[in-house]
């Protein structure tokens, strides 16, 4: 592993699940220890229900609010919030805004990346998400969530 200097707007992008994400850094970059991905949701975006199995998932909030979800607690994040997922709990995350959310995804140890590549331009079609989901240790089990109590 080497230093690494990736300049604003750099790293490979894909489209998933209809946000932007930029890699920023993953496996190779890290030594296989996290993933670090700029995410860019649009307004009405949600994720469906899902565990990740093998790695925790972090945001933290760029610009905008994420509306969360993780077993049976719902809050709001805001520019600035910290958010911390750990793996094996049940989660879901929705931007109910009329703006882009913008986030700082990590998930550790790394892999995410692949992922997000293998899903890239594909349409939102459940059953293929919920195929290469599990292929990558991850468990669609439900619909995103319609509203934040």
């Amino acid at each position: 592993m080497s230093a690494l200097h990736l300049p604003a707007g750099a790293g490979a992008t894909h489209r998933f699940l209809g946000t932007m994400m930029t890699v920023k850094a993953g496996k190779t970059e890290t030594g296989k220890a996290l993933t670090l991905i700029e995410q860019e949701c649009p307004p009405n975006f949600a994720t469906p229900w899902h565990v990740h199995q093998n790695d925790d998932e972090a945001f933290y909030v760029l610009s905008g609010t994420i509306h969360l979800y993780c077993g049976d607690q719902t809050w709001q994040a805001g520019t600035g919030d910290f958010v911390l997922l750990p793996r094996r709990l049940p989660h879901a995350f929705a931007n109910r805004q009329d703006s882009p959310l913008r986030l700082l995804q990590l998930t550790w140890p790394a892999g995410f990346e692949h992922f997000a590549a293998d899903i890239a331009g594909c349409d939102a079609d459940p059953g293929l998400l919920a195929e290469v989901a599990a292929r990558h240790g991850y468990q669609i089990i439900g619909p995103p969530p319609d509203t934040i109590s």
